[in-house]
């Protein structure tokens, strides 16, 4: 063998060398550091090289390996390095969506979403079930657009998809997880249909007369129509808060404008509210939300109405408000809108035949 220092040849397997005593074997295994600093050691061209490694699992519990290495001229530089390499090899933070969901659910922003709002992300979130175990820093584009396409086949759905994981995006960009909501990069795969308002005609709501003379039911249905109550307000006005001798009600959700308002209780409908006040024990209406809508498509049904959703019975009153003839300030008040052009937009569907009375009267 050759000397690694004379190059002079000496006897196989010396430790050292006979001419100028020189170490034949060096050890190549790095110098581990305590406390987790990292690693240093010198090449054989004689710079140094610095390596900091970091084992962690990830939102998935799988263990994943970071590793961090820098060449340096001098090994006092390399030293100094392993500090700012600890930083660079810290395992990325990453949060779970189910997480994420549970404080989504117990914000404040939750609390104030209507009931009808909570069950729409409900049952979005359930549509995400594939991923919910997932870190959102490790969701990608691709990630959430297969996801929708998989889940729904329709516009209404994949928005509440992609609405559902916009809050959860935003939780995690609060707690600088992720910088920012990558949902706001994913178009919905699906058309939006065209809106399409339709409204009780008034022998449909005389059918529902004729059918409340032999089903009480029927009764919360006109108290809708009357008075322009959605599910979630009429299930939710105590009989505390009904005043019957003053004819007013207070009630209503949604808007600052809607919450607790004043709502005035029509002639027609007293008697309607008197005969069903006395089976009631704390609410106006306490029927659990599934019963009410399989009740109510009974009742629809069996009265020979259109297969419309229980809020054309709001649909109908701002109708019939507007065609009376009541002046729009009155109308969005009682109605709990802000300003009348939200009624007018969104609710008012006047028959033809009142059109054309009103342009006949010119």
């Amino acid at each position: 063998m050759i000397c690694r220092k004379c190059k002079k040849e000496i006897p196989e397997g010396s430790a050292f060398c006979n001419f100028c005593g020189a170490k034949q074997s060096i050890s190549r295994t790095p110098k581990k550091r305590g406390n987790g600093t990292g690693t240093v050691w010198k090449l054989p061209n004689g710079s140094w090289i610095a390596t900091h490694t970091t084992l962690y699992k990830d939102a998935e519990g799988h263990v994943r390996k970071k590793t961090k290495s820098k060449c340096f001229a001098k090994k006092s530089d390399a030293l100094l390095a392993l500090g700012s390499m600890k930083e660079e090899t810290r395992p990325p933070k990453d949060i779970p969506l189910a997480t994420l969901w549970y404080e989504y659910t117990h914000s404040v922003e939750y609390d104030k979403l209507s009931d009808s709002q909570r069950d729409k992300m409900g049952f979005a979130w359930k549509r995400w079930e594939d991923l919910q175990h997932r870190g959102i820093a490790t969701l990608t584009i691709s990630d959430i657009k297969t996801q929708i396409v998989k889940k729904t086949n329709s516009f209404y759905p994949a928005r509440d998809m992609k609405v559902c994981l916009s809050h959860l995006y935003d939780i995690a960009v609060e707690k600088e997880i992720v910088p920012s909501r990558k949902t706001d990069s994913v178009d919905i795969p699906f058309e939006q249909p065209k809106a399409k308002r339709e409204v009780w005609t008034e022998d449909e709501v005389a059918a529902l007369w004729k059918d409340y003379e032999t089903h009480p039911f029927t009764g919360y249905l006109l108290i809708m129509c009357y008075c322009g109550l959605r599910f979630g307000e009429i299930s939710t006005i105590r009989l505390e808060n009904i005043h019957l001798d003053e004819r007013y009600m207070i009630g209503g959700i949604k808007s600052d404008a809607g919450i607790d308002r004043q709502i005035p209780i029509p002639a027609r409908i007293d008697p309607v509210l008197r005969a069903l006040i006395p089976d009631s024990k704390e609410y106006l209406m306490e029927i659990p939300k599934l019963t009410f809508y399989d009740m109510y498509s009974l009742t629809i049904s069996r009265a020979g109405l259109r297969p419309l959703p229980p809020h054309t019975c709001r649909h109908y009153f701002f109708s019939r408000m507007t065609a009376a003839g009541v002046q729009g300030g009155i109308i969005a008040e009682v109605g709990g809108h802000a300003d009348y052009l939200t009624t007018l937009k969104n609710y008012v569907r006047i028959p033809l035949e009142d059109k054309l009375k009103a342009v006949d009267s010119i």
